[in-house]
């Protein structure tokens, strides 16, 4: 029937050409750009990154390199005094932000813990295996970007104490702490970027502009689309539910 919207119109041959099935496509799939990354998330974003990049940096050069030693621990105590503000800025909105920001959207519950094994089938087969859809924090990510702020934390005061003299927290030595807390958030760095980016690769997704413009694109299934195509699609309020 020409009036249904599945089959091609009478008089024209698609059977032996691609062009009809390339339009039930376009019709089976509507793409969505949803805000979903908050200004003050993305500007606490870009600054942690930024300062904690820097600080693994020149930490690694004040060990490595003598005659760098000084220079690279003035711009050590810079790029801390930006980690500083960026860090509180992130840890506020964490527990009185809105939606994407607070501390139940990275969380782990049943839910998200299934999505967690899959994200983690997806590394482990080098992007053979499909990623799962979510909303906002990547499910296995958000509960590690907890443990991130909570070593990020401990950098900061360990620093600090360590700037003004202070060489022990009473039995743990400030030194360690910060060396402990730099290793954590360097393996963290390592692991993070290539993650991201194979997530853009293996989902065509928007990870990465996601964070710069705040949206992310997601295929929205379309309820009449015909049966039999093999198209993966996810409804939004699926999505909707990874997000608190």
């Amino acid at each position: 029937m020409a009036g249904n919207g599945s089959e091609p119109p009478p008089g024209h041959n698609y059977s032996t050409s691609s062009t009809f099935i390339e339009s039930r496509i376009m019709q089976a799939i509507t793409v969505n750009r949803v805000l979903v990354w908050s200004r003050w998330l993305r500007l606490s974003h870009w600054l942690l990154a930024l300062s904690a990049m820097g600080l693994l940096v020149t930490g690694w050069l004040m060990g490595a390199d003598p005659l760098l030693a000084v220079t690279a621990r003035d711009y050590h105590d810079m790029l801390g005094a930006l980690l500083l503000p960026a860090l509180a800025l992130r840890l506020y909105i964490l527990f009185f932000g809105k939606g994407s920001e607070r501390l139940e959207d990275c969380e782990p519950d049943r839910h998200r813990m299934r999505q967690a094994l899959g994200v983690l089938k997806f590394y482990l087969s080098l992007g053979r295996h499909p990623l799962p859809k979510w909303f906002s924090h990547n499910p296995l990510w958000g509960p590690i970007y907890l443990v991130l702020f909570f070593f990020l934390l401990i950098a900061c005061i360990s620093g600090l104490l360590l700037l003004k003299g202070v060489s022990f927290l009473g039995p743990v030595s400030n030194l360690d702490l910060h060396d402990l807390a730099y290793y954590v958030i360097g393996w963290f760095v390592l692991l993070h970027l290539p993650a991201v980016f194979s997530h853009d690769l293996g989902n065509q997704g928007s990870d990465n502009s996601g964070m710069i413009n705040g949206y992310r694109t997601f295929r929205i299934e379309d309820p009449n689309a015909p049966s039999g195509m093999d198209i993966k699609t996810v409804s939004l309020s699926d999505l909707m539910k990874t997000l608190k």
